[in-house]
């Protein structure tokens, strides 16, 4: 008795923070706890202690006394912030509070009833659709047009319930409720059928989420009735119709196909008000995105100049590229001028559109031509791009003498000379030919070589010719002939790549190591293993050693587990390789290396181990990821959480319950409820959408 006298005294002193303290201390077994005490701090002027006790009621949940004198403070009274607590409180409740309100609904006048609606949506539980549906036929407007709201916010866990509800809204006399009812459908991503939208989009009130919901309806026949609403829009309304008509063009290809013949022969004033939305600096990136979105379906070129010139834009590149993309063969004009444009940016994503149209357009083969004397590096590498997609002959010489530039020009000369080989295969081996192995031109013929395979009548000549390279001055030609090497394969091969283990480039070693774990004989036998087994083993260079232990990993050979197991003891870097690599097989074996790894004293290394595990079909594995729940490192149990999240097995979600109650780290708590939700939802047990709280995204 004494205690909550103290309790009392201390709920009306002067310091709120004293009186936050009591608030608190209340958190006692709920037979224990004397409601009224618990109502006066709910009452308190400052929001503080106020919190406080919304949380002490939460924590006293589901006490019937308890609830009962909350669903009684949402009566008459003069204390806002008592009303506004216990609507937070009861919220909380859940399920709990639905059926004593809706017993209490009778003694409460239409502003309790109001606060109950506002319970309701707050707690966002399936279970309170029916009071809600009861509370849709209130006397009171506002209590009305409240529910119809809180639908809507419930309807994320139980769409088709809720949807199917605020369907029958739409009949509602009142048109704050009609509107209302919209706005939870297009909330809800509902699809309604045209002839159930035609009738609102009368109303001038209505009309804005009426275009909302027409987009999505896929319906033919929408198509005029949009057109008409566009020809007529202004300022915002045409920016909602518009956005209705983007959205109804990539929900139905016979409605976008109409409606881009619609959009030719509008009036010149809608086609002018598109493009000037486009080219708006001052607008909304939204609204302009739609505009390039239709400015595709206008099919001119001022459309394709406007898609151009938001290329510079990055809220608008991707679209504008979409643009472009459809725009096809009328946009060459716009690229190629773009091409020559005053950003490197804008240079670029032109030639990278111009790549298709290369082979068709003339212009466009020149313009790309034009670019690869351009001083931007990036703009070189799209115009190579460009040409390996649809280059002539004559490019494939333009690749080969680029491969000695900047690594970003490189790359892409590369990759335009392997495309280009492809294509023309007889003017390609003409480089190969007039190459020597010990010149510049041996690169260029070594991917070659490579791009063309096996398949050519002359692959001894062509093994000898990159075994020679192998001793020439240039480091890149010599990664290049190894590559090449390994892709053609043969036991011809082995030798000189099992040689360049030894180059005094690094870079040329580890290039040989990953040759050696893709070579293989005639018949598919892989041919490197024991060079590699050497080099695990024997190396000190821990970068080779890594590199070897993922060259085993994609040979597969089963000879190679007990090498890995090995490396499991050496520095960090090597055994998250080694895990990697084990990640490729299976078996008792395996399985006692990755689990030894669990105690391994790099945190790394101990997750690696842990994600082999998880990606394995294995009965035991919610028991080793239960271990690291446990873990001292923090960031080791969140991992452990999200994987068995992932599991969904009954163990799994044991484990996590059971750890959550332990758990002091936030960001693993975070974790940890989210995994029980995932757990839950892959086992079946939850069949509705996991409260806002758990929706957030997973950390990258």
């Amino acid at each position: 008795m004494s205690a909550w006298a103290d309790v009392e005294r201390a709920l009306s002193a002067d310091d709120a923070e004293e009186r936050r303290r009591a608030a608190a201390s209340l958190r006692r077994p709920s037979s224990e706890v004397p409601v009224k005490l618990l109502m006066r701090a709910l009452s308190d002027s400052d929001w503080r202690v106020r919190k406080e006790a919304v949380l002490t009621a939460v924590a006293l949940a589901p006490s019937p006394e308890v609830l009962s004198a909350l669903v009684a403070a949402l009566g008459p009274g003069d204390n806002v912030g008592e009303r506004n607590s216990a609507v937070e409180a009861l919220a909380d409740y859940g399920v709990h509070a639905i059926g004593a309100l809706a017993h209490a609904l009778g003694d409460l006048d239409a502003d309790g009833r109001k606060l109950v609606v506002d319970v309701l949506a707050l707690g966002a539980r399936p279970e309170a659709l029916p009071l809600l549906k009861r509370l849709l036929k209130d006397p009171d407007v506002n209590v009305r047009g409240a529910a119809v709201e809180a639908v809507a916010a419930i309807g994320e866990g139980c769409a088709e319930e809720a949807i199917a509800i605020l369907d029958e809204c739409l009949d509602s006399l009142s048109r704050f409720e009609r509107l209302a009812a919209l706005q939870g459908l297009e909330r809800l991503s509902a699809t309604l059928p045209w002839e159930r939208l035609e009738p609102l989009a009368s109303d001038p009130i209505l009309l804005p989420a009426v275009l909302a919901l027409a987009g999505r309806s896929g319906a033919e026949p929408a198509v005029p009735a949009l057109l008409d609403m566009l020809a007529a829009a202004r300022g915002r309304t045409f920016a909602d119709a518009l956005a209705s008509l983007v959205e109804l063009s990539r929900t139905s290809a016979r409605a976008h196909e109409r409606l881009g013949a619609g959009l030719r022969e509008a009036p010149a004033q809608v086609r002018e008000t598109i493009l000037a939305l486009c080219l708006d600096e001052d607008g909304q990136p939204g609204e302009r995105r739609n505009a390039l979105c239709a400015a595709g379906l206008l099919g001119s070129d001022a459309a394709a100049r406007a898609a151009v010139a938001a290329l510079a834009d990055d809220a608008l590149a991707e679209q504008a590229e979409a643009t472009l993309t459809e725009l096809g063969s009328a946009a060459v004009a716009a690229l190629v001028a773009g091409a020559e444009g005053p950003t490197p940016e804008q240079r670029a994503a032109c030639l990278s559109l111009l790549g298709p149209l290369v082979a068709l357009d003339p212009d466009a083969n020149a313009a790309a031509k034009r670019a690869l004397g351009d001083a931007a590096p990036e703009v070189v590498a799209a115009a190579l791009d460009a040409l390996a997609a649809a280059g002539d002959r004559a490019a494939l010489q333009d690749a080969a003498g680029l491969l000695g530039a900047a690594p970003v020009v490189a790359q892409a000369a590369h990759r335009a000379l392997a495309t280009l080989a492809r294509r023309h295969p007889a003017d390609a081996l003409g480089l190969v030919r007039s190459a020597s192995p010990s010149g510049a031109g041996a690169e260029a013929a070594a991917i070659v070589i490579e791009a063309l395979g096996a398949s050519q009548p002359d692959v001894g000549a062509h093994v000898a010719f990159l075994a020679a390279a192998l001793g020439g001055p240039i480091p890149t030609a010599r990664r290049a002939a190894l590559s090449a090497l390994s892709a053609l394969g043969g036991s011809a091969a082995l030798e000189p790549v099992a040689f360049a283990l030894n180059d005094e480039e690094l870079e040329v070693r580890i290039a040989a190591i990953r040759a050696l774990g893709r070579l293989s004989d005639e018949t598919g036998r892989p041919l490197g293993v024991e060079h590699l087994t050497e080099i695990a083993r024997l190396s000190s260079d821990r970068s080779l050693v890594a590199a070897a232990a993922r060259a085993l990993g994609e040979v597969g050979d089963a000879r190679a587990v007990p090498v890995l197991g090995e490396l499991l003891g050496r520095e960090p870097v090597v055994a998250v390789a080694a895990l990697e690599a084990l990640g490729a097989f299976a078996g008792v074996e395996r399985d006692e290396h990755v689990v030894s790894a669990l105690s391994h004293a790099d945190s790394e290394v101990v997750k690696s181990a842990m994600r082999v595990l998880a990606s394995a079909s294995d009965p035991r594995a919610a028991s080793r990821l239960g271990v690291c729940l446990e873990h001292t490192e923090w960031d080791v149990r969140r991992l452990a959480a999200e994987l068995l999240g992932t599991l969904g097995c009954d163990e799994a979600l044991a484990l996590l319950r059971g750890r959550l109650s332990l758990e002091r780290q936030d960001l693993v708590r975070e974790e940890l409820t989210r995994a029980i939700t995932d757990a839950e939802t892959l086992s079946g047990r939850r069949r509705t959408a996991p409260p806002p709280s758990l929706r957030g995204m997973r950390r990258q």
